[in-house]
């Protein structure tokens, strides 16, 4: 079944690299592959195919996630409990006791807030505090896959129900004890796999897997389908390039499938569709690299493959374990984190089991360079600025003018020019 309701190309370029300038600006970069399996050790980073850590957990993990600047979160496949590493210091674990066995997880943007899948509710938490703000049940059957939108305003949920919800995270957060999600759609008709939201929060495209062999595409502002696939295969995970011109349909089995959004098929995809990558062995994780350039692919027999995301011909990357790769994840960090070893750990508070109210303003996660990590709010942010323009009004030297500034941007370049059109404008 085809339904093409005019997918137009999408020219959200100009938008992609305000993105990455945003959250890369300034810093030498390397890219880190983390690697979750059932090894003694369990969790390793490697950069190219060299091992640069091992973080130690003695329990069988499954799903695996970043938290921003540079933490991971991982799950326990058996027990109630929720894992965070600190990239820059091997030995740094924290561990959270959940109410009950966490099925899939995600975080905000700004790493502040995760959304965690228990049985069939999800469940928010603002990890500075541990505070439980948010529990809602809208699902029937398990929750199976969360995301959160770039802008950090939605939260999605797909289920076993074969439903996916759409929640605006405004609302989520206000006193009201109910509240219902801004979409549910019911268009799959087996268990939902996967999830990812475009770029641009309410005016996204949202992309869906489902075991029933399609890959649905939604507008977000209208709420309605733009786009359904039928693949070959059921389909356990998707990737999605930034740009959204690009999909990677990865199946249950060993294949890869390919489709063009830019000039999405008309007709039966499903016989025309053509394998893009064979793996030698079942798939048990996959992702893209932070540029799109690759597409990284775990086996059950432990194989870490790298294959080109334009040509599918296997690239001079590889990895081997001893036992299935569980999850990959593929993150750009800069140097700095990584190797030093002074940033404290900010996540020490346990997670609250109930509800005890939302919290009077949501603090925002900066990360100044080579400071250690800071909860500051808006207000408190915009006074620093204040007391910072008044220090520097009267100097003459030119240079402290720029350093000051150059410091305030270290912290948040979005938040600067924030409290610059509130001071220019007062």
């Amino acid at each position: 079944m085809i339904i093409n309701l005019s997918l137009d190309p999408l020219p959200r370029y100009a938008f992609v690299s305000k993105y990455i300038n945003h959250f890369f600006a300034g810093d030498i970069m390397i890219e880190i592959t983390i690697l979750l399996n059932e090894e003694k050790l369990g969790l390793y980073a490697l950069q190219g195919t060299s091992k640069l850590s091992k973080f130690k957990v003695h329990e069988m993990l499954q799903k695996l996630i970043f938290l921003p600047p540079h933490y991971i979160i991982a799950t326990s496949q058996k027990k109630s409990l929720l894992y965070l590493w600190n990239m820059s210091q091997d030995s740094s674990v924290q561990k959270y006791v959940l109410p009950g066995l966490p099925l899939t997880v995600a975080a905000s943007p700004c790493g502040t807030y995760i959304a965690v899948g228990i049985d069939n509710t999800v469940r928010f938490w603002h990890l500075p505090s541990g505070q439980l703000v948010k529990s809602v049940s809208g699902h029937y059957q398990k929750v199976s896959s969360l995301v959160w939108s770039f802008d950090g305003s939605l939260v999605i949920s797909g289920g076993h129900d074969n439903n996916v919800n759409v929640w605006e995270v405004h609302k989520l957060f206000r006193e009201d004890s109910s509240v219902s999600p801004l979409y549910t759609f019911t268009d799959h008709s087996m268990p939902v796999t996967d999830i990812y939201c475009g770029l641009g929060g309410f005016k996204s495209r949202l992309f869906t897997s489902s075991l029933d062999n399609t890959c649905n595409i939604y507008e977000l502002c209208s709420g309605k389908i733009m786009l359904s696939l039928e693949i070959p295969a059921p389909i356990f995970k998707l990737l999605v390039n930034r740009c959204e011109s690009m999909l990677y349909a990865v199946s249950v089995s060993t294949e890869v499938y390919k489709v063009s959004l830019v000039s999405p098929p008309n007709n039966d995809v499903s016989k025309q569709m053509k394998v893009f990558i064979k793996c030698p062995n079942k798939i048990t994780s996959c992702c893209l690299t932070d540029e799109d350039s690759a597409i990284i692919l775990g086996s059950s027999q432990g194989d870490l493959i790298k294959y080109s995301s334009s040509t599918g011909q296997v690239l001079p990357f590889s990895f081997k374990s001893r036992s299935p790769v569980d999850d990959v994840l593929s993150v750009t960090l800069p140097s700095y984190k990584r190797n030093d070893k002074s940033v404290p750990f900010p996540y020490q508070q346990p997670l609250q089991r109930v509800v005890t109210g939302v919290l009077e303003e949501c603090s925002l996660h900066l990360q100044p360079r080579h400071q250690p990590i800071q909860f500051v709010s808006n207000s408190e942010f915009l006074d620093l600025v204040k007391e910072a323009v008044a220090e520097e009004k009267g100097a003459d030297n030119v240079s402290e003018l720029k350093d000051k500034i150059g410091e305030l941007s270290a912290l948040s370049e979005q938040l600067v020019k924030f409290a610059s059109d509130q001071l220019i404008g007062s």
